[in-house]
C-alpha cells in the first residue's frame, strides 16, 4: 500500500508543470544519464556495443510518446526506421520496442496501423524484431489490435508487453497464448498512474498476478520476457525454469538499474536483455523510474544536492 502511494504521488507531483520543467532544465545533471543512455542514436548504439562485449543483449527504446498529430507520427515513424536502418549494420541483436502512440494511435487506429506496418516490413527486411510497447490503458486494446492485425499478415517478428497490475491481463494473455506461432510476450508489473477501477493498487496484487501470468505463459510455451527487477520473482523464476527445463524465456531489466543483478543473472547462465532507452523526450521515462523505486529519487536527491 505504501509503494502504491508512492508511486501514485511522485507520479502526480511529475505531472505538474513547474516541476516538469525544473527537472527538464536540469536532467543530466540530476542523473538522467543513469537510467538513459543518450540523446542520439550513437549514443544508444555505444551503449549497445558496451553490453555486447559483456554478454548482455539490449532492446532499443526511442523515447518519446502521445503523439497526437499525424505529422508527428510520420516524423517518429522515420526516425524507427532510421535507427532500423542503422542496426542492420551492427554486429549485434536487431531489437527495437516502439508505442503504438509514436506511430499514431493517439490520432487514429488506421494511421499506426499504417506506419507499424512500414515498421514491420523494415524490421523483416532488416532481420530485426520490434516489440510493440504497452502504454496506459486507454491505448491497451488498439496495441493488442496491432499486433494481432500485422501476426495475421504474417509478421511474426512482432511481440508485445502486458502488464501485471492491470485486471483484464491475464485474459489478455489468455487470448495472445491462441495465436499461432505463440507471440514473445514481456511481462512488466506497470509503471503508469491507473486508477482501481483498471488496476490493483495493493503490490502484493501485482506481484501474485505477475507471478500467475508468468507461469501460465512459460508453461503454454510462450517465449517470456521476466521484466522485473523484483529479486524475489526472479528467485522463483530460476527454480521454476530449472525444474521445468523450459528454455522459453529470458530477463529483461531497464538500463542502470541494479547493473550488479544484470550480471550476475548472465554469469548463472540466463539470457538477460538490457531495455536501453535514449533520446531527448526522456521526461516521462525518468519519472516513471523515479515512482518505481524510492531508491532511484535518493540517487537524484543526492546528485542534486552534492
Amino acid at each position: 500500500m505504501i509503494e502504491g502511494l508512492y508511486r501514485r504521488g511522485l507520479l502526480g507531483i511529475a505531472d505538474t508543470p513547474a516541476v516538469a520543467d525544473f527537472v527538464k532544465s536540469q536532467g543530466w545533471k540530476l542523473g538522467v544519464g543513469r537510467f538513459v543512455a543518450g540523446e542520439t542514436l550513437e549514443d544508444v548504439l555505444r551503449a549497445v556495443r558496451a553490453l555486447h562485449q559483456e554478454g548482455l543483449s539490449s532492446i532499443l527504446d526511442l523515447l518519446g510518446e502521445f503523439i497526437d498529430t499525424e505529422a508527428g507520427a510520420e516524423a517518429m515513424t522515420n526516425e524507427v526506421l532510421r535507427t532500423l536502418d542503422t542496426l542492420a549494420q551492427e554486429d549485434t541483436e536487431r531489437y527495437m520496442s516502439v508505442k503504438p502512440t509514436q506511430l499514431g494511435l493517439g490520432v487514429s487506429f488506421e494511421l499506426a496501423l499504417y506506419n507499424a506496418r512500414r515498421v514491420a516490413e523494415r524490421a523483416a527486411e532488416v532481420g530485426a524484431r520490434v516489440c510493440l510497447d504497452m502504454e496506459n490503458v486507454p491505448y491497451v486494446d488498439g496495441t493488442l489490435n496491432l499486433l494481432r492485425t500485422l501476426y495475421g499478415e504474417g509478421h511474426h517478428h512482432l511481440s508485445t508487453v502486458l502488464q501485471s497490475y492491470l485486471y483484464r491481463s491475464m485474459g489478455d494473455l489468455e487470448a495472445l497464448l491462441t495465436l499461432e506461432p505463440k507471440p514473445a510476450i514481456r511481462i512488466v508489473k506497470g509503471a503508469y498512474r491507473e486508477s482501481e477501477a483498471v488496476a490493483f493498487q495493493d503490490k502484493r496484487q501485482v506481484d501474485d498476478n505477475y507471478r500467475e501470468m508468468l507461469y501460465r505463459g512459460l508453461e503454454a510455451g510462450a517465449h517470456i520476457g521476466v521484466a522485473t527487477h523484483d529479486e524475489s520473482i526472479i528467485r522463483e523464476t530460476e527454480a521454476f525454469v530449472r525444474g521445468a527445463k523450459a528454455k522459453n524465456y529470458e530477463f529483461q531489466l531497464l538500463y542502470g538499474v541494479k547493473p550488479s543483478l544484470q550480471r550476475a543473472l548472465a554469469a548463472r547462465g540466463h539470457k538477460v536483455r538490457i531495455y536501453i532507452p535514449y533520446g531527448e523526450d526522456w521526461y516521462g521515462y525518468f519519472s516513471r523510474r523515479l515512482a518505481e523505486r524510492p531508491a532511484n529519487l535518493a540517487f537524484v536527491l543526492r546528485g542534486l544536492l552534492g
